[in-house]
């Protein structure tokens, strides 16, 4: 059997580990404080109630003795015996035995526990069970004068004593334990603090586009990210070198290509004057359209080449509507060929924009040579102007674009199925994204008025010049 992964569990943090890491060692000290305080209450509370005890033990000595002095029976109901056994919150057992071992008063069951010879004046202690209950007792020995050989024991249960060692114990584990949940935000917001230059980082290679290749600035990074964004620069530093090797691979076959191919095309052309064979003209005339598709093709190579290696330090400030006016001119003819009605729409007011012209007049005519194509003879193809945003837009009657198709139409050699039948190379959209990018603008496609595609071409950011 298959163990699928859980797709819904939450992906491990950074913070939470740290937090973990934090709060374990704090709640295992919390713990180990816990165990120390208590024994130390503990201990406090056995020693003060350990004097109260040996108190009363030596006062009921004293007791004892008087009552031998006036050889009186020892009466466990008199008052002053009450006063010394009875108490609010434990109870308490007393047993008196004489030199020869015999319980003259008292509970039988606190049996003699002084052994060899000891000091009369101060009492020993032990812990003695009784009707299943744990009980301190302590014993004293009769003086040598009055009550030789006599011991005189007193035993009380442990309420007051696990009540005392309670309340030590609370008194400094709550005051920790509000510590500890007080300092549960702090360290959170430390955490925090402590991981924004990661944060940073994020936020700089986020807001990087696929393009942009150029190290990553380590000024302010921690000693800690410092081997991080170094590895970063190396990979970026290996792609951008791949890349650059990539696109004059690219640049340099398609000008070794041009030239045979304006070769071929003149041969083609001298061919197709030579009467003497009329079979060979329909093959002449396939091989020359295929010529000229093929030069197409590398010419899109050639400016798409071009379009990534232009950096905007050559842009320029120019007139955005004198330059659509020029490339809708240049195209006049082709749609009057077709009898398509190439219009254009904009105010006569310049709309200045800073760009590079080579590369946004080869977008341009990008754009309006795929409306002309995929529109129908007597078909009708609007280019218009806008001045704010500025922007350049290109809308046809033609069949329009799948709305399947969308996101696809800008990748690089992609052809719609519904554009089998025209002629293209799949990279005249391409190199429209590529200048966009190059501009900071945003390339949008839909659907038009005319009941076609729509294209529209708007500068945004720094491009746009403030007059």
């Amino acid at each position: 059997m298959t163990i699928r992964p859980d797709r819904h569990r939450t992906a491990p943090t950074l913070t939470r580990a740290l937090l973990g890491w934090l709060l374990i060692p704090l709640v295992f000290l919390l713990g180990v404080s816990a165990y120390t305080t208590y024994r130390n209450a503990y201990h406090l509370a056995e020693t003060e109630r350990d004097l109260v005890l040996e108190e009363i033990t030596d006062d009921l000595k004293e007791l004892v003795s008087s009552a031998r002095e006036r050889n009186r029976q020892i009466d466990p109901e008199s008052l002053a015996f009450s006063l010394l056994i009875r108490d609010a919150r434990d109870l308490r057992y007393f047993a008196v035995y004489d030199a020869s071992g015999t319980l003259l008063a008292g509970d039988r069951r606190l049996t003699r526990m002084w052994t060899g010879t000891g000091s009369d004046k101060h009492a020993i202690f032990g812990d003695v069970s009784l009707d299943g209950r744990k009980w301190r007792r302590a014993a004293i020995k009769g003086s040598r004068e009055e009550l030789p050989g006599f011991e005189i024991q007193v035993a009380e249960t442990m309420v007051r004593r696990d009540r005392l060692t309670l309340h030590l114990l609370r008194g400094v584990l709550v005051p920790q334990a509000i510590v500890l949940i007080l300092s549960i935000p702090l360290i959170w917001f430390g955490v925090r603090r402590g991981l924004r230059p990661l944060e940073e980082l994020r936020r700089r290679i986020t807001r990087r586009s696929a393009q942009d290749l150029d190290a990553i600035p380590a000024d302010g990074a921690p000693r800690e990210l410092l081997p991080v964004v170094t590895a970063l620069n190396d990979l970026l530093s290996r792609v951008r070198a791949a890349q650059k090797e990539q696109r004059r691979f690219t640049a340099d076959a398609a000008h070794q290509i041009k030239t045979p191919l304006a070769v071929l095309t003149a041969e083609l052309d001298l061919a197709r004057t030579d009467t003497s064979c009329p079979c060979a003209q329909p093959t002449f005339s396939r091989l020359q359209k295929a010529t000229s598709r093929l030069a197409h093709l590398v010419s899109q190579l050639l400016a798409l080449a071009h379009s990534e290696t232009n950096e905007s330090k050559v842009h320029v400030l120019f007139d955005l509507s004198e330059l659509a006016r020029e490339v809708t001119g240049d195209f006049v003819a082709a749609a009057a060929s077709r009898r398509i009605d190439l219009g254009f729409e904009g105010d006569e007011q310049a709309i200045p924009v800073r760009g590079n012209v080579i590369l946004l007049r080869e977008a341009m005519k990008n754009l309006l040579d795929n409306a002309l194509k995929f529109t129908p003879e007597g078909g009708t193809v609007t280019v218009s102007i806008q001045a704010c945003p500025p922007t350049f837009s290109v809308a046809d009657s033609g069949p329009g674009i799948p709305e399947a198709e969308l996101p696809l139409i800008f990748q690089r050699f992609h052809r719609a199925p519904e554009s089998s039948t025209t002629e293209g190379s799949g990279l005249g959209l391409a190199i429209v994204q590529e200048v966009a990018r190059k501009h900071g603008a945003i390339v949008t496609a839909g659907k038009s008025a005319l009941g076609g595609a729509l294209f529209e071409f708007r500068f945004e950011g720094d491009a746009v010049s403030q007059s």
